[in-house]
């Protein structure tokens, strides 16, 4: 299969995820990476990007949600199943591959949230630049929180690492199940073009397509954080990891670089990525201030104190 036939089957698979890409204005567009100081401090000395596995996340059930949604759908459904079960077959996929999928997904939902990492970056609007935003303080900040806003564009420049950037979908389970029946509509009205391409490769395309949906899908109650998903699934070697501990779990860490690379499209660069730091709110807010002007100072940012701001937000801090 060919990068063009490729595309063009996500273009088909995932109509709305090519829509929304071309929405954003990506030179204005900005993505805080909200986390726990701490993990903050790691992310700029190390100079790369944080991926976690899926299990680790702060909803890990978020990944049931979809695959019981998914399953709802297609069991809940008798005329549904019939038509994605005509749509297999015409293909040459096979009569019960989705009801085997949906088999496979239950048995090894552990196996893949555990093998599946993600990093989750939220769309920074104006009104967030200097306070942040309060629920996201709430879910990641804890005690002592910040929020690593960097520029969009840069994340789009990672094609020649194994990653995809999705943005979430806040769906219930009516929202869900109509994009699932326009997508076995598109699927028919272009079932010529895929049938030009092995059966193989179309199928397969198709469910990573299908995982990838899964992964990006929320209820419509956290809608408001408007979250983005860099998604790697584990294959040896092809991104830097390490072994750290976050909440006192071990666990591997894979890395998107931020450092300076050989080429502009191996990785990030941190000067250029980088468009400020808030500090979320904790009674010890100016340390920790403090603290990040001086690691952006020693990376060589020569602006850094005027990088790094602190949140206006009035919120109690944990005790």
């Amino acid at each position: 299969m060919t990068k063009e036939q490729e595309l063009r089957l996500r273009d088909i698979f995932r109509p709305s995820y090519r829509k929304r890409l071309e929405s954003i204005d990506w030179p204005t567009m900005r993505f805080a990476y909200y986390t726990s100081a701490t993990t903050g401090m790691n992310i700029l000395k190390g100079q790369s990007l944080w991926m976690r596995a899926a299990a680790c996340m702060n909803d890990y059930k978020e990944i049931d949600y979809g695959i019981k949604m998914l399953s709802d759908a297609i069991y809940g459904s008798k005329r549904r199943m019939e038509r994605l079960e005509r749509t297999a077959i015409s293909l040459h996929w096979g009569k019960d591959i989705l009801i085997r999928m949906l088999s496979a997904l239950n048995k090894n939902e552990e196996g893949l949230t555990t093998n599946t990492y993600l990093a989750c970056v939220s769309e920074n609007i104006d009104e967030d630049n200097e306070r942040g935003r309060l629920s996201m303080w709430r879910a990641y900040g804890r005690r002592t929180g910040v929020a690593i806003v960097m520029h969009a564009a840069p994340l789009l420049h990672t094609e020649r690492l194994p990653l995809s950037l999705h943005p979430v979908s806040y769906l219930g389970q009516a929202s869900f199940e109509s994009v699932l029946d326009n997508l076995i509509d598109r699927i028919d009205q272009y079932s010529e073009e895929i049938q030009a391409i092995r059966p193989t490769e179309t199928l397969q395309c198709f469910l990573e397509s299908l995982l990838f949906s899964l992964f990006s899908l929320k209820h419509p109650g956290f809608k408001e954080e408007r979250e983005w998903r860099l998604i790697y699934q584990e294959r040896s070697g092809l991104l830097p990891h390490d072994i750290v501990s976050v909440d006192g779990v071990p666990q591997i860490v894979y890395k998107v670089p931020l450092s300076a690379p050989a080429s502009p499209r191996e990785g990030l660069n941190l000067e250029n990525a980088l468009d400020h730091i808030i500090i979320g709110p904790s009674q010890y807010a100016a340390v920790i201030q403090k603290a990040f002007v001086r690691i952006l100072r020693e990376l060589g940012i020569q602006d850094a104190k005027e990088r790094v701001t602190l949140s206006n937000i009035p919120l109690r801090a944990e005790r």
